[in-house]
């Protein structure tokens, strides 16, 4: 069963619909737009915009999205799923990036047949959900199966591909094909240790893609607000083009650089001077070394190679600062400097390279992300541009290299104290030294708690009550990768602080081996802990928030 909208069909009694607004209501929460559901109705365009400001006025709502937002309670939603779901499956919030794409006016069948071809190839090969509607038209969904810090990325990059393929095969749709990105939350029944189950999905999103796909311009393509903010947070460039729109073959111009909105630079300070030591001594003495920069996403990595680059520049010391991009995405790294690809070709022949050619830095961030195969080229070719006098950096997540070579300077960033994330967060709000915390200021500190991505993100969310769709993205993508139990979670999440070993066994009383086991797995990954009392709790206030938001039991 697939739905289009987040939400069931039935409204609270106390909001007094007509029959017909309510059957207009439905078809919005389907995703119809306007157009369509005056020729499902059989009525004119005009009466149907009259039924739709009088259903906003009913539901003190201002545009559609808040009408589809309007009713959430979750007996609503489960009217749409079958009541005896089997076991280990779960209705779960999830980050979703959705891509929508039209043919314009009437197509021949073998045309319309050749999109759906392309369309479905395309979503099969990232893993993503493929919705059709006739005449021309489809969506498709990244996200559900797993989160990626780079969904945007990928449906830009399928979005062009797609085009690309079709005008290959029939050159006549140039121009004749019209699409969107939108991103939200989507609620999916899910497989209890990850991947979507095939049976419910339902987002505003697809709804949102819909619309404005409809009113986008043969051979152009646009998005929403919140694909601008994702692009900005994740390092797509050239995303600002996108909200007005450009045309269908710029879309390759659109990649993934990685590069990130800069915070201010608080704390890490003595991350920062062991880096700029190590600098100087390779500069004056020409004692090279090789340092691995380690962290989970948010730590500052980045920030802190950003910071050494611009001392190089400073300085006047020749350096180069490349970011890994993921195989996925059809690349190797990126000049972050120029905005320039490059292969891993390229970065080991300015290692290999002698000092003389100028280069006495190279930064390499998302070290991680590079296959292990090249990892290891890389690696060698750093020890022996270290050993002539270059300083290399590799940055990436925690255990960044499972065997650095014995020479290798490691520098593991961990949460930042208490006074600099306060510093932090009041540079990001603007709030002077002298001022009194206010209660936004301690809720940020209170969630965050030493992370500085979590807090900058924030920060910069006007309503607490909601976090922002990056923050989401970012844990949910770290959680994807671990593939724990996520009914476990789940039942940790309900409880404010902990929760005893007792009372998690009686939520699973036919899986105690199990449970003990994924216990033992979610310790292990990092993401709960056993306290001194036995109890088990979550290792950050974020993970707990975020999978207590995706909770729909």
């Amino acid at each position: 069963m697939h739905l289009d909208d987040e939400h069931a069909t039935t409204l609270p009694v106390q909001v007094e619909l007509t029959p017909r607004q309510q059957r207009i209501l439905n078809l919005l929460q389907a995703g119809k737009v306007n157009k369509e559901v005056a020729r499902e109705l059989d009525i004119g365009l005009g009466t149907v915009k009259q039924h739709i400001v009088a259903i906003f006025k009913k539901l003190k709502v201002r545009n559609r999205t808040a009408a589809v937002f309007r009713n959430q309670d979750l007996h609503q939603v489960t009217e749409l799923i079958p009541a005896a779901q089997p076991a280990g499956i779960e209705l779960t919030r999830r980050p979703c990036v959705v891509l929508s794409l039209g043919l314009s006016g009437p197509q021949p069948a073998p045309i319309i047949r050749a999109f759906y071809g392309v369309l479905a190839a395309l979503a099969s090969t990232h893993e993503a959900i493929f919705l059709t509607r006739q005449g021309g038209a489809g969506e498709i969904i990244f996200g559900v199966q797993r989160v990626t810090e780079y969904d945007v990325a990928l449906a830009l990059q399928t979005a062009a591909s797609a085009y690309k393929t079709l005008l290959e095969a029939h050159p006549e749709l140039r121009g004749q094909v019209h699409g969107c990105l939108t991103a939200g939350l989507a609620l999916a029944s899910m497989h209890r240790f990850g991947g979507w189950t095939g049976e419910a999905i339902v987002s505003a999103a697809i709804a949102s893609a819909r619309e404005l796909t409809q009113v986008t311009a043969n051979g152009m393509f646009t998005c929403d607000q919140a694909v601008i903010d994702l692009c900005s947070a994740f390092g797509v460039s050239g995303a600002l083009a996108l909200s007005k729109g450009v045309a269908f073959e710029d879309l390759s111009d659109l990649h993934w650089t990685g590069t990130r909105p800069h915070y201010p630079l608080v704390g890490r300070k003595p991350e920062l001077s062991r880096l700029l030591a190590s600098l100087d001594q390779a500069v004056a003495d020409g004692h090279g070394c090789l340092v691995l920069l380690e962290g989970e996403m948010g730590m500052g990595k980045s920030r802190l190679c950003h910071e050494l680059f611009e001392s190089c520049r400073a300085k006047k010391v020749a350096a180069r600062y490349f970011c890994s991009l993921p195989p996925v995405l059809e690349s190797a790294i990126c000049d972050v400097n120029q905005g320039v690809l490059h292969s891993v070709d390229d970065a080991l022949t300015i290692l290999r390279s002698p000092l003389t050619d100028g280069c006495r830095l190279m930064l390499l961030d998302d070290f991680n992300l590079i296959r292990k195969e090249r990892q290891s080229e890389l690696l060698q070719a750093a020890a022996e541009a270290s050993a002539l006098g270059r300083m290399v950096v590799f940055a990436g997540r925690r255990d960044l290299i499972l065997s650095p070579p014995l020479d290798a300077i490691i520098i593991r960033l961990l949460r930042m104290p208490l006074r600099d994330m306060r510093t932090l967060i009041r540079h990001t709000l603007n709030i002077s030294p002298g001022k009194k915390q206010s209660a936004r200021e301690k809720t940020i500190l209170n969630t965050a708690t030493g992370v500085p991505l979590f807090a900058v993100e924030m920060a910069r969310q006007p309503n607490l009550a909601n976090l922002a769709l990056s923050l989401l993205v970012a844990v949910h993508a770290r959680l994807d990768k671990l593939r724990l139990d996520s009914s476990l979670l789940r039942v940790v999440a309900e409880q404010p602080v902990a929760i005893s070993m007792t009372m998690l066994a009686e939520a699973f009383p036919k899986d105690a081996q199990l449970l003990h086991q994924q216990v033992d797995r979610a310790v292990a990954c990092g993401v709960i802990e056993r306290g001194p009392d036995g109890t088990i709790s979550f290792t950050h206030p974020m993970i707990h928030r975020v999978i207590g938001n995706s909770d729909m039991k």
